[in-house]
C-alpha cells in the first residue's frame, strides 16, 4: 500500500468509529419525536400524546424495550431514521419520561 491510501484507510476508520461513541442528541431525539411520534400517540391516547409514555400500564419497562419499541414504532410508520435517529429519541424518552439506569 502507498502511503497515501494507508493514510485515507486511517482517517475512514478513525471518522467510523468516533462517530459510534457520540453522545445521544436529547433535542434532535425530542424534535424526530414531535414531527413523526406525536400524532399516532394523541390519536391512542383521546389527545395528549404524553400519556402514552406515562400511563400505569406502559408497555414498555426498561430500557431494553424502550429501544425495542421505538424500533417497532419506527418501522410501523416507515420512519427512514438511522440508528443514532433511534438513540437520540430513545434518549429523549428516556430523560424525560422512564428515566432508566
Amino acid at each position: 500500500m502507498n502511503k497515501q491510501y494507508s493514510i485515507l484507510v486511517f482517517i475512514s476508520f478513525f471518522a467510523l468509529t468516533s462517530q459510534s461513541t457520540q453522545a445521544a442528541d436529547t433535542v434532535h431525539g425530542k424534535d424526530l419525536q414531535n414531527s413523526s411520534c406525536q400524532s399516532c400517540h394523541a390519536s391512542l391516547t383521546g389527545g395528549d400524546s404524553a400519556k402514552i409514555y406515562t400511563r400505569t400500564d406502559r408497555r414498555v419497562n426498561s430500557a431494553d424495550a424502550l429501544i425495542k419499541q421505538v424500533n417497532r414504532c419506527k418501522d410501523s410508520i416507515g420512519a427512514a431514521w438511522f440508528d443514532d435517529d433511534v438513540d437520540d429519541v430513545v434518549d429523549y424518552l428516556n430523560t424525560n419520561f422512564y428515566q432508566f439506569k
